[in-house]
């Protein structure tokens, strides 16, 4: 069941004045600014401090340029969780984007799951992705998921809310409405190809063939984050759309938009891929 922030934020005050918190908690379902957010609004709530400079208040995020999350800073991280707590009755420690430490070969990943497993005396964590698909299936059982109804934001890609309006357009699922979702997702990111690179064409009028390869895999660059923060948007529409009840559709429709989302990554051809995903929406597959 999807959760407004304010509900989170109750739900871990309730447990932890009964002292039932979990070990490991994960946040998902809206943007990486907005689940870092709430997780640190939640770490101040149980540290009952200014996070800035606490002690016993840790970060870890992708800092290199591959936007890896390393080895070397989970042991960091490790070793500072391995001492006790100097000011507050517990150290609190945000994993953020915690799929880019599951990034193959996923050696941080690998080497983070007994400390995320068995946690040291007085320690909680809490991770954030807004890619869960994307964690090792070992990392995600080992956490207490919360999806997050995001708030609302504004288009970021032109014609997203366009698209989000008509992807909700269904009388009922059935094999009519997948081609229509299929067709239209499939058209919207054609387009934007389309749009890339022509934008890409201005620029490289005058441009060598060197700068025109570069231009050319710069396009293509971008349309790969367009088609993820597309499907993301999507993902969060369906989310929001559940409001307190657990829908089985828009848990299939999840499910499936998030299996898009992973295909795509893996290069399996696109129109395929979108056609399966919306036949699954459907329940047809």
């Amino acid at each position: 069941m999807p959760f407004p922030p304010s509900r989170v934020e109750e739900v871990f005050q309730a447990a932890s004045k009964e002292g039932r918190l979990a070990h490991a908690h994960l946040l998902t379902g809206a943007p990486p600014a907005e689940l870092e957010s709430l997780a640190r609004g939640l770490a101040a709530n149980l540290l009952d401090a200014d996070l800035e400079d606490h002690p016993d208040f840790f970060v870890l995020r992708p800092e290199s340029k591959s936007r890896r999350v390393s080895i070397a800073q989970v042991r960091q991280l490790e070793h500072s969780l391995s001492r006790r707590p100097h000011r507050a009755p517990l150290k609190v420690a945000l994993i953020l984007e915690a799929e880019r430490m599951c990034i193959p070969p996923a050696e941080a990943a690998n080497a983070f799951l007994k400390t995320l497993e068995e946690p040291p005396d007085h320690t909680l964590l809490i991770l954030t992705s807004d890619r869960p698909e994307q964690l090792l299936s070992t990392v995600r059982s080992r956490c207490l998921t919360f999806p997050i109804i995001p708030s609302q934001h504004p288009d970021p890609i032109p014609g997203l809310e366009e698209l989000a309006g008509r992807w909700t357009q269904t009388a009922q699922p059935n094999a009519l409405d997948a081609y229509r979702r299929a067709s239209l997702l499939q058209s919207f990111l054609l387009a934007t190809r389309d749009r890339l690179s022509a934008e890409a064409s201005e620029l490289n009028d005058e441009a060598s063939d060197e700068n025109e390869l570069a231009h050319t895999a710069s396009t293509a660059g971008q349309l790969v984050r367009v088609r993820e923060d597309v499907i993301a948007h999507l993902i969060r529409g369906a989310w929001a759309r559940a409001e307190s009840t657990l829908q089985p559709d828009i848990v299939r429709e999840v499910d499936a938009l998030e299996k898009l989302r992973s295909a795509l990554s893996r290069n399996v051809d696109q129109t395929l891929a979108i056609e399966v995903s919306c036949l699954r929406i459907a329940g047809l597959l």
